[in-house]
């Protein structure tokens, strides 16, 4: 239950807890604008809006972390400053009491920045995408996948074309089963809530194992074609169910610098998927471990912010100038850490979290003196 001691530092840290979600915030949602600025000239209004709206929920989970701490840094520091937190201790309040309150709103940003990586920020992203495709070039950005091989789960998407109702044509799906190859084609071919229906398709499987028969073998023909299947109706349906809606599939390959557009648990499926190659397992687990990181940084970030405010945020121009310090350095750390866990630098589960441990250990060890001090 919250005391009014509670309440009053909750009132306190609230509005530049807010102030720095708006403020950095928006500052991310602008640096994602900005470079595409060129393609949405002219775009109407309230389409642009939503389209920056849709931003927001992936910039707000990256910029949550140094919004909490300058919130600290202002109401802690203004707190001491003023010395309310030495009537607090005079009136048996600890200063541990105190700090209480930032740690516990620091593991409630943390805890709801993990659910929306994992449940509101995937969605988020993949209309991104959708709407950015949409404003810039009047289609989804299927255009953008022609010719591409994609690889969907096990098998492997290829189409000539697609038209601007996202109908597409000359589509060639194909799946490897050792050296037996299974290949569809089809004339046209639409994504449905099921999958990808295909029509005037028609099925081959080949065993290029019975190219290892000795030559002149008269059976050579028949044990390479093993199926050669064709729809007697062209405009009988065939429906694939894919791993990957269009809207991942666009999300994923269409390009553009977006962010990648899947859950803590589709990421976690992707990095443990034998399927895939090496190289995208790796980049599926250091995005999962980044991700993780950043939201418990909501709440390891505090050991830092709660000793600087205590001891030299004494104005609001100290308090930003300290929560920019903290910001670059986490950030820098952040960056690095998950680039040179990609390279094979450092272990999967060790480099995104550099910045978030080492200031952790950082804060803690500046707790402790400054506890003893």
């Amino acid at each position: 239950m919250l005391t009014r001691i509670d309440r009053y530092l909750l009132r306190e840290a609230m509005p530049p807890f807010a102030f720095g979600l708006l403020l950095y915030g928006g500052l991310a949602s602008v640096s994602a604008v900005l470079p595409r600025l060129q393609w949405i000239v002219g775009t109407p209004l309230l389409e642009l809006a939503w389209w920056i709206a849709l931003l927001l929920p992936q910039a707000l989970v990256m910029t949550a972390p140094i919004a909490l701490v300058l919130a600290v840094l202002l109401s802690f520091g203004r707190l001491g400053s003023d010395q309310e937190l030495t009537a607090m201790q005079a009136g048996a309040v600890p200063l541990r009491r105190v700090a209480l309150v930032f740690v516990v709103l620091g593991a409630v940003a943390a805890a709801s920045s993990l659910a929306a990586s994992q449940w509101l920020v995937p969605r988020a992203n993949l209309a991104v995408v959708d709407v950015y495709w949409r404003l810039t070039a009047d289609r989804s950005g299927l255009f953008r996948l022609i010719g591409q091989q994609l690889p969907v789960g096990d098998l492997s998407l290829t189409f000539a074309q697609a038209a601007r109702d996202d109908t597409l044509s000359g589509v060639r799906v194909e799946r490897w089963d050792g050296d037996v190859l299974t290949l569809i084609r089809a004339e046209r071919g639409r994504f449905e809530d099921d999958g990808l229906v295909l029509y005037g398709h028609r099925t081959q499987r080949f065993d290029l194992a019975a190219l290892d028969a000795p030559a002149g073998a008269s059976d050579t023909l028949r044990a390479l074609v093993r199926l050669d299947a064709r729809g007697a109706d062209p405009d009988a349906p065939l429906t694939l169910t894919l791993s990957l809606s269009q809207e991942d599939l666009v999300a994923r390959f269409s390009g553009g610098g977006f962010e990648d557009a899947r859950s803590l648990s589709d990421l976690r499926a992707a990095s443990l998927d034998a399927d895939l190659p090496f190289g995208q397992r790796r980049f599926a687990a250091v995005l999962l471990q980044r991700k993780l990181a950043e939201g418990v940084a909501n709440l390891t970030l505090l050991l830092v912010a709660v000793p600087l405010s205590l001891s030299y945020a004494r104005s609001r121009g100290v308090a930003f100038g300290l929560s920019l310090v903290v910001t670059l350095a986490w950030y820098l750390l952040l960056t690095f850490g998950q680039l040179l866990a990609q390279t094979g630098v450092l272990p999967v589960w060790l480099g995104p979290w550099v910045g978030t441990a080492g200031l952790a250990l950082v804060g803690t060890v500046m707790l402790l003196r400054l506890r003893s001090a």
